[in-house]
């Protein structure tokens, strides 16, 4: 069994998690599984992939939208528990 890591990104806009998608989508082997909006307008994705691609993914999707000073934070949690996209509300596709 695969264990794919898992990827946030927030961003301080709709426009700007749609750059930092931009961004994200160059790297090939990672997959967008949700997004959720939260209040003010701060949008957070959720990317999962192997580790190395998904690191080089996040690069990718702050580096789009770094200039706008839109990007608030992005992290990866390299063995996320098996029942955390469930707690989250989000599942795999």
């Amino acid at each position: 069994m695969v264990i794919e890591s898992l990827g946030v990104i927030e961003t301080s806009s709709v426009s700007a998690s749609l750059k930092a998608l931009d961004g994200i989508q160059k790297e090939k082997r990672v997959n967008i599984i949700g997004k959720q909006v939260l209040g003010e307008g701060i949008v957070t994705l959720f990317i999962t992939g192997d580790l190395g691609a998904l690191k080089r993914a996040l690069a990718f999707g702050a580096e789009s939208i770094v200039s706008s000073n839109e990007f608030r934070s992005s992290h990866v949690i390299p063995l996320p528990h098996k029942n955390l996209l469930s707690i989250i509300e989000l599942k795999r596709k």
